[in-house]
């Protein structure tokens, strides 16, 4: 007997099912176990995923039980084109049951084939399709795409799988049946062949840890009001720890300060109240905050690591996609920008924008979802708190670089780097 070829995939309830059908389809038939597929997420994303881009013919016993689970694979697949197939209640068992089914109709494994086909031209399924032809892949594609038989074969379904979102543990036939329907072996290749996206701290990692707040609030004391001889040690003091938004507010939930220049004005706030504390008048102390702000945005006074300029070239060489991902001011975007390295970078996120600063998970996400939810993400930073432990929290991996840290033990890092130079022999 002729089979039927059809390019949507063909969905009943179980395995018996199944075989039946191959007798008399060609084409990719998935069961769904009965009712196990109420609460197998990987069976259904499977659902999901082939049915919008096949389309889903589904084929259930006549039963009720056969009637619930097929309004439920259609509530899940809500966005697939589904063609329903009925089966006409036969009274009847299996050969292979003892005993009948509990309304005693035979189910899809037990319908006469001549019958089932009826069924299927019936429902509009004659075989007769004129969609473009695709050169399906063999196993050999498989071996040659480090996806069986190699020994990073695990790793590569993984990274497949994830992308895909399909079940990690197809067998290799039914993984050669769903990706011949999902893509081509060129979408594959690119797929493992991408490369994790990198998300870079700003100063410190990018820059020379200058401390530029500290710098301009001496600087504008000595120059302002010399008279007042107020020590050093105090306005460090007063300063370390404090005044920005990321040590100001413990929880770091700073979306408010986001409109109406919100983040510079609770800065000056807390500068004024530093220099208070520090031993200057109310009006010193008010005249000299709001000048701490230009000092700060000023790119002359950011200096990049001696090799950044040329690292970021040899990693945009090397295909790597590169954002931002800083506790800064709002102006760092633009920043950027005058700075000249706006090619090596697609895009910011910055604590002053997005309203979390590091280490909270938040911010991560933003910038996941700013990247376009990429598989791999590494973080690169010179902070073991916020850049590093907050990153892995995340599930990002973890580079350090110019590390300021010599008491620091490692912990949630991937790679310790002593310079940005050194990275290149990392990200291959």
């Amino acid at each position: 007997m002729e089979k039927i070829k059809v390019n949507q995939i063909v969905v009943v309830e179980g395995k018996y099912d199944a075989i039946k059908l191959d007798s008399i389809i060609d084409g990719l038939i998935i069961p769904v176990n009965g009712f196990s597929v109420f609460s197998d997420s990987e069976k259904k994303n499977l659902l999901k995923q082939l049915g919008e881009k096949n389309g889903i013919i589904l084929v259930t016993d006549s039963d009720s039980a056969g009637f619930k689970i097929r309004n439920y694979v259609q509530n899940i697949c809500r966005k697939a084109d589904i063609i329903n197939v009925y089966i006409p209640p036969i009274a009847g068992k299996e050969s292979r049951k003892q005993v009948p089914s509990k309304e005693g109709l035979l189910g899809v494994e037990g319908i006469d084939n001549i019958i089932l086909k009826k069924c299927f031209y019936d429902a509009g399924i004659s075989g007769n399709s004129t969609a473009a032809h695709k050169e399906n892949m063999t196993y050999t594609d498989l071996y040659e795409l480090g996806l069986s038989g190699t020994s990073n074969a695990t790793q590569n379904r993984e990274k497949l799988a994830k992308h895909l979102n399909i079940p990690t543990k197809l067998s290799k036939k039914a993984l050669l049946e769903v990706l011949n329907r999902m893509c081509t072996k060129n979408e594959i290749e690119k797929i493992l062949n991408e490369k994790p996206v990198l998300f870079w701290d700003f100063h410190g990692t990018l820059t020379k840890p200058d401390n530029q707040w500290v710098d301009i609030a001496l600087e504008l004391a000595d120059t302002m009001y010399p008279e007042m001889k107020i020590p050093h040690s105090e306005i460090k003091k007063n300063l370390s720890g404090k005044c920005l938004p990321w040590w100001t507010y413990p929880d770091r939930d700073t979306r408010h300060l986001r409109e109406n220049d919100g983040w510079w004005k609770s800065c000056e706030t807390e500068f004024t109240k530093m220099y208070i504390s520090s031993g200057f008048e109310k009006e010193q102390a008010e005249n000299m905050a709001p000048k701490i702000r230009p000092y700060v945005v000023d790119i002359k006074n950011h200096r990049l690591h001696d090799d950044a300029l040329y690292v970021l070239k040899q990693l945009k060489q090397r295909g790597y996609r590169s954002f931002i991902l800083s506790n800064n001011f709002p102006e760092l975007s633009h920043m950027i920008e005058e700075m000249g390295l706006n090619e090596y970078f697609e895009t910011c996120a910055v604590s002053a924008q997005v309203g979390f600063a590091k280490p909270r998970k938040e911010i991560f996400e933003y910038a996941r979802n700013l990247a376009g939810n990429p598989d791999r993400c590494i973080m690169i930073g010179d902070n073991p708190s916020d850049d590093i432990k907050g990153a892995k929290a995340c599930g990002f991996d973890t580079i350090l670089v110019n590390n300021r840290h010599p008491d620091y033990s490692g912990e949630f890092c991937d790679y310790i780097c002593k310079t940005l130079t050194d990275m290149l022999d990392v990200l291959k």
